[in-house]
């Protein structure tokens, strides 16, 4: 009997033990992909990862940050807005493409260190990032950050997730990625539909810049349907995304294309002419700033109707 009773509470004390394995090893092997993917961005940033903080609306509907783990960097100064007519609105929306210090004389691309610099002075001077669908609503409204700024991504290089993003997240900042959808997940020279998921994720924007990248002024109104929808619909299918606003490729758009926007429910499109967005130009028409190789002085004078 004293037998049994010592081999009944062996067997118990085995099925803790064993049980108890289990949820460690789970635990350490989640911790590992954790570390394992946080390592990749320290490698392509050289510098802590930190999480992006959350905004809540207080009651006055001002956002407040709150911070999530450690993000020295970010300001958690409460956003200050003001109330205007919709068409006094005006959005510097930043137009980036790759980030990458491989090729200095390229137009097109603006060295990691320049972009992380171009980052802490925003943040610094008290910017406030906005998504899109934040840009679109302060068009409807008037209601608008006092110093606002959007920042967008073209054609969707994979050194957008491996540079970009990580300097984004430090300093708590959103962006507009906007995505060549038939690129996706090809030659890593693009992101992978994992990458556009996570940053998805993370509060960034992931939007359409059609599925094949041809100029859409000029073309047939098929050919430009096609691509827009085949856009929309991967984004929609493999990254979650109901796709509101488009990026013309290169820029080029032209009647058709106005019309074929407000027939597909985009609810905005964005341009490659020179100014600051504003609804006077039209939702389907949005202009924005490109950024290329420039000096912090060059850079911090776009800004000077906020500034001074």
């Amino acid at each position: 009997m004293i037998k049994n009773k010592k081999k009944n509470l062996l067997i118990l004390v085995a099925i803790i033990l064993i049980i108890g394995s289990v949820v460690i090893i789970k635990e350490k092997n989640s911790k590992n992909k954790y570390n394992s993917i946080k390592a990749e961005k320290q490698e392509s940033t050289g510098e802590e990862v930190s999480e992006a903080p959350s905004s809540v609306s207080n009651e006055e509907g001002n956002l407040e940050t709150v911070e999530e783990g450690v993000n020295e960097k970010a300001d958690t100064t409460e956003v200050k807005y003001i109330n205007i007519a919709p068409e006094e609105v005006r959005i510097p929306i930043l137009m980036y493409h790759s980030i990458c210090a491989d090729y200095p004389d390229n137009s097109l691309m603006v060295a990691p260190e320049l972009f992380n610099e171009q980052m802490a002075w925003l943040n610094d001077n008290g910017f406030t990032t906005m998504s899109l669908e934040e840009v679109y609503e302060a068009f409807e409204t008037g209601k608008v950050p006092v110093k606002p700024v959007a920042i967008t991504f073209d054609d969707g290089y994979a050194d957008n997730y491996t540079e970009a993003y990580p300097i984004l997240k430090e300093y708590g900042m959103k962006a507009t990625f906007f995505i060549i959808t038939n690129n996706t997940d090809k030659d890593g020279y693009y992101m992978s539909t994992d990458m556009l998921k996570e940053m998805k994720e993370h509060g960034m924007e992931i939007e359409n810049h059609t599925a094949y990248h041809f100029e859409l002024g000029g073309a047939s109104l098929a050919d430009q349907k096609m691509t827009i929808e085949d856009g929309k619909e991967f984004l929609k299918e493999n990254i979650g995304v109901d796709s509101k606003f488009l990026c013309y490729p290169a820029g080029k758009y032209d009647d058709t294309t106005v019309s074929l926007d407000a027939q597909l429910g985009i609810k905005a499109a964005v341009t490659t002419e020179y100014g600051f967005a504003s609804i006077n130009d039209g939702l389907y028409t949005l202009k924005r700033v490109r950024i290329s190789p420039m000096s912090m002085d060059s850079f911090s004078s776009i800004f000077s109707p906020f500034t001074e």
